[in-house]
């Protein structure tokens, strides 16, 4: 299993950082989560200094190369580069282990609720 790991920092504002998850989970992840490979996805944010992680789990080196590499990533990158400051280049690592009881449901955390949200609003 490979992981992908892209780095975000919100502006400063109120709303901003939940602005830039609904635009996240809108706009990137549905055609991320429907490519060949993906496994899973983490999105860890520390809401007091508007830092921000996204971690995609991927079967395998070439479909993670090859998500790394397509269209709409370049123009996701694009689009939050305009609105977040400091968007990197996307880091790329082999999963060395994953355990624990998390990883026998399919979907939790707080961000659940802005998820399923943005999910009801595209329907």
């Amino acid at each position: 299993m490979f992981a992908r790991v892209t780095y975000v920092q919100a502006p400063e504002g109120e709303g901003k950082i939940q602005e830039g998850l609904k635009l996240w989970y809108q706009n990137v992840l549905p055609t991320t989560s429907a490519r060949e490979g993906f496994q899973g996805v983490l999105s860890l944010v520390d809401h007091n200094t508007g830092k921000a992680l996204s971690v995609t789990l991927w079967e395998g080196d070439e479909q993670l190369i090859a998500s790394t590499e397509a269209e709409y990533h370049n123009q996701a990158l694009e689009r939050f580069g305009e609105f977040f400051e400091g968007v990197h280049d996307p880091e790329n690592y082999e999963v060395n282990l994953y355990k624990g009881p998390i990883y026998t449901s399919e979907e939790g955390g707080p961000g659940l609720e802005i998820f399923r949200q943005t999910q009801a609003e595209a329907s």
